[in-house]
């Protein structure tokens, strides 16, 4: 009986040691696989998710050069065929009969192209329009869902020359047309002044005239005439493609230029188009009866004044944009903005009668009687160099130079008051940053908040601004906007509007354009809004490869490419996305797997061990226990 108990004991003290040897087995066994698995797998994840984001960086990449390569090769041997254009004995020249079929039939080749069109030397036009293209596009033009094509002609003389919109169906059955006054002349277009015989010139960004929606046109001359055939893509059709991406749902795509400037992205742009709420002004029998002689108004819009009067990828932006948009609706005025061409430039075609209205501009005596009232004030500023002495006087200045924007009003207010300052005119107020950036210039002028968003904007950290000389003061820094002389009645009209604005929509738009407290959005930017893109079109070595990078203190993955051809400057595709998000789904499966191999481990190891190591030890000390028995019996 001592026996038996003896053996109990040790029976149960055997079995617990066995369990926790089960225990500590299963346990160390799963920690170990499943350690290893997620190691392992976790690496191969990685390398998977980076390898898909940079297939699907590279495949969006080579899309937008495929297309660019693709229109143009297209204008490279539509400009050899040789039965494009007829002459007709009284008209001039003119597109042969089947030249629009053949228009057509490229344009459904080729969906993604907005329109083929053709500038004739007598400044006349014929233009096809694919509305297939873009959603947009068939918006800004009112057309139906019935139509697909449209023709845009423009021709005749003098107080006869019309626009003339024509809406087909996908036959050419015509179920719309319409006819508008006009003094649109393609010899006067930047498209139109751009293009050689030599090889397919690409534009800089601009707001086609038309369609009034940014893009970039595609143009050569024909072989021995002065006639233009050009096509266009629009930044809605390149931003659409974009925002179709997989990746573009938690990660950032931009399309730039070597300086920057943004033409197309993946973000939406709807919170700042919007516009404040404002009713129709009160006009006079004879008021309105003027406003409705006055047919579509060009204004002007330039490239990089942010955040007041500016184009993103050609789309015009800012306050004073703004507000010429919302007095427009005050009045009840058609109006077009005119953009991609210098502020110099813009002014000399105010003086030859290409624009109605050139704005913001100061106010000097020359011009005062052609100036609205004020439609905002805006402080000027001085930059300078961080390791150049503080400017507390404009007289410092004396004997140095002075960069600032060419063709502004104080150009001559400047010159007659402070002679002994240098005026170096630049094309634009970044040509003027970056040359005191680089020695060339002692200093820049312009509106206090244009420089600090530009500064902020192109990362210029060297630079700084003196706002506390006294004689920026005495400079005109009241906004205006300037109206053609002959057009005398049309600013009293914008006076009364201008007084009419309410309160509560001035500050819609002060907070929208001008709130210090608000971080600028990608929406709202003028350049790619990180650094190290920037920085890129200067380092090539960083081109073509998946980067990774930190941003505001997340980790990011970055990919950068560049397509390039002759003739034309290098234009830049990116894609930024945080790093968590690249992982996610990869790193979701495998913690899927872990807890998979876990659960079987922790189940199947004890069984294991317990049916082919405990339960066996068992027997086996069983016998023991009965030999041992038995010979104690005899």
């Amino acid at each position: 009986m001592q026996l038996h108990d003896e053996f109990e004991q040790q029976s149960l003290k055997l079995r617990q040691r066995l369990m926790l040897v089960v225990v500590l087995t299963t346990l160390l066994t799963a920690f170990l696989s499943v350690s290893l698995h997620f190691w392992f797998s976790r690496d191969m994840a990685l390398e998977s998710a980076e390898e898909q984001y940079r297939l699907t960086a590279t495949a969006t990449r080579n899309y937008l050069a495929h297309m660019d390569a693709s229109a143009v090769e297209t204008v490279q041997v539509l400009s050899h065929f040789p039965a494009l254009i007829k002459q007709d004995k009284q008209r001039g020249p003119w597109i042969n009969n089947g030249t629009r079929e053949l228009f057509a039939e490229v344009l459904r080749t080729n969906p993604v192209f907005y329109a083929l069109y053709i500038g004739f030397d007598d400044g006349d036009l014929f233009e096809l329009v694919n509305l297939n293209s873009s959603e947009v596009i068939r918006r800004q033009l009112n057309a139906t869902p019935a139509d697909r094509w449209v023709v845009i002609a423009v021709e005749g003389e003098g107080t006869q020359r019309q626009r003339r919109f024509e809406y087909y169906s996908r036959d050419f059955e015509l179920n719309f047309s319409r006819s508008e006054s006009s003094d649109y002349d393609v010899r006067e277009r930047i498209w139109f002044t751009q293009a050689d015989a030599q090889g397919v010139s690409k534009t800089r960004p601009y707001l086609f005239q038309h369609l009034q929606a940014p893009g970039q046109s595609f143009v050569k001359k024909l072989p021995g005439t002065g006639h233009v055939l050009a096509l266009d893509i629009t930044f809605s059709t390149l931003s659409s493609h974009l925002r179709a991406q997989s990746l573009s749902a938690y990660g950032e795509l931009y399309l730039y230029q070597q300086d920057g400037s943004l033409l197309a992205s993946n973000h939406s742009d709807n919170a700042y188009r919007r516009l404040p709420p404002v009713s129709p002004m009160k006009l006079t029998e004879q008021q309105r009866q003027y406003v409705n002689t006055l047919g579509t108004l060009h204004v002007s819009n330039e490239m990089d004044w942010l955040p007041v009067d500016f184009s993103v990828g050609g789309d015009p932006s800012g306050y004073s944009v703004d507000m010429i948009r919302v007095l427009s609706r005050m009045i009840g005025l058609k109006t077009e903005f005119v953009n991609g061409y210098s502020w110099a430039e813009l002014v000399n075609m105010f003086n030859t009668g290409e624009l109605e209205m050139l704005q913001p501009v100061v106010a000097i005596d020359e011009t005062l009687d052609e100036l609205t009232q004020p439609v905002i004030d805006m402080p000027f500023a001085l930059v300078r160099r961080a390791d150049a002495e503080e400017i507390t006087d404009l007289s410092d200045l004396n004997g140095k130079t002075l960069a600032l924007i060419g063709g502004w009003s104080i150009v001559s207010v400047l010159n007659e008051k402070y002679p002994r300052i240098n005026l170096q005119s630049m094309r634009s107020l970044r040509d003027a940053l970056r040359a005191v950036e680089q020695g060339k210039a002692d200093a820049a002028i312009d509106a206090e908040v244009v420089l600090r968003q530009t500064l902020q904007q192109q990362y210029m950290k060297g630079l700084v601004l003196d706002t506390q000389v006294p004689q920026l003061l005495d400079l005109p820094h009241a906004l205006h906007i300037r109206v053609r002389p002959e057009l005398a009645p049309l600013k009293d009209i914008l006076d009364q509007a201008i007084a009419a604005v309410p309160a509560s929509s001035r500050e819609f738009l002060r907070q929208k354009w001008f709130a210090e407290s608000e971080v600028i959005k990608p929406a709202k930017m003028a350049v790619v809004p990180y650094r190290h893109l920037q920085l890129l079109t200067e380092n090539p070595q960083g081109l073509e490869r998946v980067e990774r990078v930190l941003l505001n203190g997340r980790e990011y993955f970055s990919f950068a490419s560049v397509f390039t051809r002759a003739q034309n400057p290098p234009e830049y595709f990116a894609l930024v996305i945080p790093a968590e998000q690249v992982y996610a789904r990869s790193m979701k499966h495998l913690w899927l797997s872990v807890i998979i191999i876990a659960a079987v481990l922790l189940i199947a190891v004890p069984v294991i061990l317990v049916l082919f190591v405990v339960r066996p030890f068992e027997r086996i000390a069983q016998k023991q226990y009965e030999q041992n028995d038995s010979d104690y019996m005899i």
